[in-house]
């Protein structure tokens, strides 16, 4: 991974093998990405509300959250395109796990958006190296999509990053520096998956 520099300082890099585990079941993978893209246009949606006295976090926010329905969007037509179904929603441990240690309200929301985005950012970069040899996914399309995804979730990182270093000043580093054992604690204690997270 020495080439590969996340848009923030996670503290535990995701092995290697990781990629092959999650590409085992490719039809799966998509589903469960499916689910977070539409889970994070829904977080950005519902995070705007708090920045109503705030036009460019609010409009930050609002394009971050079409960014997200748009890839949703091309997941599921990635889907039917290999002829796959979307799967029901298995749920996201990651988040779930990351979500019940937030006590800072709209501070902690903001730092668990940036980090997942930031973790995922890691993860889609992986596959993308992965699936270039990958029979059912390594196509050029699907590899240049996963370019674009991998970029998006590089610059929300960084947006929300930004709002949260915005709206509560030096709290938020002090307080990203906290989440940043606390959700590398969290992703080395999850199992692998055929999911992003």
């Amino acid at each position: 991974m020495s080439d590969f520099k996340p848009p923030l300082p996670l503290r535990a890099e995701t092995p290697s093998g990781w990629a092959a585990a999650a590409l085992a079941d490719p039809e799966a993978l998509l589903s469960d990405h499916a689910h977070n893209e539409k889970k994070a246009a829904l977080n950005a949606l519902n995070l705007s509300l708090s920045f109503s006295d705030a036009p460019r976090g609010s409009v930050l926010l609002a394009r971050l959250a079409e960014e997200e329905l748009n890839h949703y969007r091309r997941v599921l037509e990635a889907l039917q395109g290999f002829g796959w179904t979307l799967r029901p929603d298995r749920g996201n441990a990651y988040a779930k796990a990351l979500h019940k240690q937030a006590s800072k309200g709209l501070l902690d929301r903001l730092l668990i958006a940036a980090l997942i985005e930031a973790r995922s950012c890691e993860r889609l970069w992986m596959l993308e190296r992965a699936e270039a040899s990958h029979a059912a996914l390594g196509s050029a399309g699907w590899l240049a999509f996963l370019l674009e995804l991998e970029r998006c979730e590089a610059g929300h990182a960084l947006g929300y990053r930004s709002l949260a270093e915005e709206r509560f000043r030096t709290e938020a580093t002090s307080r990203l520096d906290w989440w940043l054992d606390r959700e590398a604690e969290v992703i080395q204690s999850l199992p692998w998956r055929s999911a992003v997270h």
